[in-house]
């Protein structure tokens, strides 16, 4: 074998190798996935955290803890409904009033930064 086959033939083995061995590697990267009452508890010691960092007033602080106090009258009425359970479409709720409560707070947060 020439010294450009032998080279050749060993960049294709190394591509077929990182090829097949890609998809393993990002399945193990997975994100957490978090339950609803793991958010709620994260997104309530980061209102506090973030309080007492000065990264929010404390106007704002109570405004995001109503609104996640809301979400959890929300919750407990989806459960009382459901015989203490919460169905899929009412925990799809729940997951966009969270996503909607932590996007506030980042850009209250951010907002900061700026200024």
């Amino acid at each position: 074998m020439t010294a450009k086959k032998l080279l050749s033939f060993l960049s294709l083995s190394l591509i077929m190798t990182t090829v097949t061995l890609a998809p393993s590697s990002v399945e193990a990267k997975k994100p957490k996935q978090y339950t609803i009452t793991e958010r709620q508890e994260t997104l309530h010691k980061e209102i506090d955290r973030a309080e007492k960092a000065q990264e929010l007033t404390a106007k704002e602080a109570a405004s995001l803890r109503d609104q996640e106090s809301n979400i959890l009258a929300k919750e407990e009425k989806m459960k009382a409904k459901n015989n203490g359970k919460i169905s899929y479409e009412d925990q799809n709720k729940i997951e966009k009033d969270l996503n909607k409560l932590s996007v506030r707070l980042q850009k209250l947060q951010l907002e900061k930064r700026v200024k």
